[in-house]
């Protein structure tokens, strides 16, 4: 099952990777507003590119400042 892989790191320092099946991105730019799909885009989360890089097979790589418990951490997206 292809997956989008997700990184989190505090300060350069990798704290947490995980990965998402392809389909709930695909039913996340299916279901989600489109003002929450600009809201994403405008913070570096592109999901419509997402989903066309996953089913064209080519590589897709985004990354966000996101403050988590008022910690700035950087959030990488990886599909490859």
């Amino acid at each position: 099952m292809p997956r989008i892989t997700v990184e989190k790191y505090v300060a350069g320092t990798l704290e947490r990777r995980f990965a998402v099946p392809a389909f709930a991105i695909t039913a996340a730019a299916r279901w989600l507003p489109r003002s929450a799909i600009a809201g994403l885009r405008s913070r570096g989360l592109d999901i419509p590119a997402i989903v066309a890089a996953r089913r064209s097979g080519t590589p897709y790589a985004a990354s966000m400042e996101v403050t988590e418990s008022g910690v700035r951490k950087q959030v990488r997206v990886f599909v490859v």
